[in-house]
């Protein structure tokens, strides 16, 4: 069971649209520059958009929700959203010197994003903090897993590299804790999350901060 605390401060509290739209267009045109790199063309930069977008939401909702049809599906303003992220991506993909660190730039400001309306709807599904935990990654870094295994790459999830699924899952711990707590109100909080989650995500980007294999791929011992 939640504690009484969490339950009155979650009593009545929905995150506004704008937050969800928010993240739906940044992993729309994530995936849309993902599709380009590749030199798909445009049915297939807009499918990829799409999963993205909707395949955080989609795994946490068969999973942990199971209420219904897939969030993406539940109000046509998703869908519209990730097709204008992809159109913003082709018309603009032009005057990108990069497109991994474009990517990489976009995805941090979904991360964020996906990772409070994950947490949000775990808890107001009435589940515990474990699986909101479980519900906010799902939520984060579903749709970017999906998408690398699409374009037949090691998902970034997977790999040692630069922090990602970790700065998620503090992000959702750190939503959490200021919702457990009454740090400061609900909305405050959600903005709060994705601000810091972005500021990480781009900090491990700039000085390289990494995780590490737990066991090397040249490990002499077998």
């Amino acid at each position: 069971m939640i504690p009484c605390a969490f339950q009155a401060a979650q009593h009545g509290f929905e995150l506004p649209l704008s937050y969800t739209l928010l993240a739906y267009l940044t992993s729309g045109i994530s995936g849309a520059l993902a599709g380009m790199r590749r030199g798909y063309d445009i049915i297939g930069v807009l499918f990829l958009a799409l999963i993205t977008a909707g395949g955080g939401s989609l795994i946490r909702d068969g999973l942990l929700l199971s209420t219904g049809p897939a969030t993406l599906m539940t109000d046509s303003r998703f869908i519209l959203v990730v097709v204008l992220g992809a159109l913003v991506a082709v018309v603009f993909h032009r005057f990108l010197r990069s497109f991994n660190r474009a990517i990489a730039v976009v995805d941090a400001l979904g991360l964020g994003a996906f990772a409070v309306v994950g947490v949000e709807r775990t808890l107001a599904a009435g589940l515990g903090i474990p699986a909101a935990f479980l519900g906010g990654m799902l939520t984060a870094v579903g749709g970017g897993l999906l998408r690398d295994v699409l374009v037949r790459e090691e998902p970034l999830l997977f790999k040692p590299g630069q922090f990602y699924g970790l700065v998620a899952l503090v992000g959702c711990g750190l939503f959490m804790a200021m919702l457990r707590w009454n740090w400061v109100a609900p909305y405050n909080a959600a903005i709060s999350t994705i601000v810091i989650v972005f500021v990480l995500r781009m900090l491990a980007i700039r000085f390289n901060w990494r995780t590490t294999a737990l066991r090397p791929e040249d490990d002499p011992t077998g």
